[in-house]
């Protein structure tokens, strides 16, 4: 796989150097984070079990460009990552997020290969994003991995419709489930809203419908929803979650569950004063996390598991990586299923502090995010803290972290 992406990134280069016509840009990104641990949560572990990194830089060098041609236009995006830490050796790797041959007939446009695809509406949550998911909470905006489709689009004054067929050939037991998916999106646009539809059809999720939009209210106040239905749908489940005589498991506890008839749901509005204040405030639903029975019973049995360690002559080992199975879980991108995030942020002329909290609803638990950033014409800079809150049996507070410190700086040329 790596011979491979260097392939694509040499070939880009050729085109860059080769070609008068050929527009690139490069860009990077430095993201140091230091993270504090707590020892009142429930998945403590000795940093040999579960790797604790007080320290973590990642550094990301992409490049973007395009290749116009009268026949036929190529468009591509690689990346260099490299990933340091503080407990364990530098890892680097080179992707390509990008690579695809576009052709325009008229109001149609077609596209093959590796290209990325987000139709979500929402700032904390996006259940429209269908083609593929982006973690909404992370600390450094990068680019995503796009998927591999050829796609059918058309474009007719102030709507389009479009039609994909994602990572074609893909099973359900490929790696990351990259599955096999038809999917289709129509939108438009008017003065005063946004309409969007998706539909997307694959072996995991059968049929999937989506509704979404955005209404301007004012100058100041847009109000912005999302739907998705899915006619099915898979959560991983510990088996020992809930068992009040079995504790340990000797294999891989969790079990891939099917439910049926999942529903993602958003509600947010948005404020925009002319002082330069900004607020947002956000609701979502979300069945495919798990519930809070189930975080209570995860939480219990990992309580229990701690118990062992000092009540019986069971091989510590044993406990500890079952806790460390149970604390599996909450690597999740989505944690809970009711959340509620409030953000604010004010555009001054030199700094633009934010402040944003995203409250889980069922256990009152808590993320907040306090930052500044500072952007010139030459790079982006931004410094700040994130904080978890809750009691020990709650999920943000039950976290292996208790704050991050983090930087990023970025800049494009």
């Amino acid at each position: 796989m790596v011979v491979k992406e260097v392939g694509a990134l040499l070939l880009s280069a050729l085109f860059v150097v080769n070609s008068a016509l050929a527009e690139n840009s490069i860009s990077f990104l430095i993201n140091p984070q230091y993270n504090n641990y707590s020892s009142d949560t429930r998945f403590d572990l000795p940093d040999q079990v579960i790797k604790k990194p007080q320290a973590t830089s990642q550094q990301i060098i992409e490049l973007t460009g395009s290749y116009p041609n009268q026949l036929i236009d190529l468009t591509y995006l690689f990346s260099l990552h490299n990933q340091l830490s503080s407990n364990q050796s530098s890892e680097t790797n080179v992707n390509t997020n990008e690579l695809y041959l576009t052709k325009n007939w008229d109001d149609w446009e077609v596209t093959l290969g590796r290209r990325i695809s987000s139709w979500g509406i929402g700032y904390g949550f996006r259940p429209l994003d269908v083609v593929q998911q982006y973690d909404q909470q992370t600390l450094a905006r990068q680019s995503t991995i796009g998927k591999n489709m050829l796609a059918l689009e058309q474009y007719s004054g102030m709507s389009s419709w479009s039609l994909l067929w994602v990572n074609p050939n893909q099973s359900d037991e490929s790696e990351n489930r990259e599955i096999e998916s038809i999917v289709s999106k129509y939108s438009t646009s008017q003065e005063a809203y946004d309409l969007h539809a998706v539909f997307r059809y694959n072996e995991l999720n059968r049929f999937q419908l989506g509704l979404g939009g955005i209404h301007i209210s004012s100058d100041q106040v847009a109000v912005h929803g999302s739907l998705l239905l899915s006619q099915r749908y898979q959560k991983q489940i510990h088996q020992l979650a809930g068992q009040s005589t079995v504790l340990l498991a000797e294999r891989f506890p969790y079990e891939t569950v099917d439910y049926h008839r999942g529903t993602q749901a958003l509600i947010g509005i948005n404020w925009s004063s002319s002082s330069k204040h900004n607020l947002i405030a956000e609701y979502w639903y979300d069945q495919q996390a798990y519930s809070r029975q189930q975080w209570r019973k995860l939480f219990e049995l990992a309580k229990n598991q701690q118990n062992l360690l000092n009540q019986t002559a069971i091989p510590p080992t044993l406990i500890q990586g079952n806790i460390a199975w149970s604390a599996m879980a909450t690597r999740a991108q989505a944690l809970t299923q009711h959340n509620l995030m409030l953000r604010w942020s004010y555009d001054a002329d030199h700094w633009k502090p934010s402040a944003n909290i995203l409250i889980s609803a069922a256990d009152k638990s808590s993320m907040i995010t306090l930052s500044t950033t500072r952007s010139t014409h030459l790079f982006k800079f931004e410094a700040g803290i994130r904080l978890f809150n809750g009691t020990n049996d709650s999920v943000y507070g039950g976290l292996l972290v208790s704050n991050i410190l983090f930087m990023t700086l970025s800049g494009e040329y």
